[in-house]
């Protein structure tokens, strides 16, 4: 699935997010009875992503034996938890990765291809405001 678009929305008071419908039927798979996973992302924001991209993605790094990139191993997959929807779908952010991210209540999710962001608005505006966006489509070759 390739996850694409910008979603603007709001946290409730219990810190609550609805995945995007778009977003959510390709996390959950064809039958829509697969987990899908939070994880410390790049930047400040938060990812999200399918079980079958988390198993793509992190099980060369779990595999890995001791060396110098146990600390970052611990740090990454220690960051990767499941998300719990509840009866009408909403998540609860995990405590850790909210804070990291500064979430508090506007919320931009965005798809990056094979999975998701989940940014506090106020960041991801910050994040983006020194990109020439003509520039860089032509550095694209777009």
């Amino acid at each position: 699935m390739l996850f694409l678009g910008t979603y603007e929305h709001q946290l409730d008071d219990k810190n609550r997010l609805r995945i995007p419908s778009k977003f959510r039927k390709g996390l959950l798979g064809e039958l829509g009875d697969k987990p899908y996973y939070f994880f410390r992302g790049k930047n400040g924001c938060i990812g999200v992503m399918s079980e079958d991209e988390v198993n793509k993605t992190f099980t060369p790094l779990a595999k890995e034996g001791l060396s110098e990139t146990t600390k970052i191993k611990r740090m990454i997959l220690g960051s990767i938890s499941p998300a719990e929807e509840d009866a009408q779908g909403r998540v609860v952010l995990p405590v850790g990765l909210r804070l990291m991210a500064g979430i508090k209540k506007d919320v931009i999710t965005l798809g990056v291809g094979n999975y998701i962001e989940i940014w506090a608005a106020d960041r991801y505006a910050e994040y983006i405001s020194d990109i020439d966006f003509d520039t860089e489509l032509e550095n694209l070759g777009i």
